[in-house]
């Protein structure tokens, strides 16, 4: 069963024969589409009202086929790449990006042993605790554990 396009019209007998008489005019693929009276009416119907070229603009269905065709068509490329050439540039990628991340961290931790005149024990535990409490930064883990200190320092002063 074909299925009509167009919304479906009312139409009367002398609407139907002009409709018929309109085809014989159309283009073969016009009168493909025309297979049962009712879609014959309607596609007179838009051509009267909206013109010709109405008719010519591409349908959601043909839409559809050309999207398949294109995705058939990319399939198709990328089965003659082979999966090592997909893979490879992105598996480099990502191991360049640890590499980079990895040498920017190590730069921070540096600079921020450095700037608080820090040994690496301490930056050891600096780390851990950042890890432990999942901070974003050493500088906050810093102060976590100053402020434990004082915490812990209060506590045993007022023992005495």
């Amino acid at each position: 069963m074909a299925m009509n396009p167009l919304p479906p019209q009312a139409y009367t007998k002398d609407t139907l024969l002009k409709a018929y008489h309109w085809l014989q005019t159309q283009t073969p693929s016009i009168k493909e589409m025309a297979t049962t009276p009712d879609v014959l009416v309607s596609l007179f119907l838009k051509a009267s009202r909206d013109g010709e070229s109405a008719l010519e603009r591409p349908s959601i269905q043909n839409f559809k086929m050309e999207l398949k065709n294109l995705a058939g068509m990319i399939g198709d490329l990328e089965e003659k790449k082979s999966p090592m050439q997909i893979v490879q540039p992105q598996a480099q990628m990502h191991q360049q990006q640890q590499v980079t991340s990895s040498t920017q961290v190590k730069i921070e931790h540096t600079k921020f042993a450095q700037a608080h005149n820090l040994d690496a024990q301490t930056m050891e535990s600096l780390r851990h605790a950042q890890e432990l409490l999942n901070l974003s930064s050493e500088a906050e883990a810093e102060r976590v554990l100053i402020q434990l200190g004082i915490m812990k320092l209060k506590a045993m002063l007022q023992d005495f």
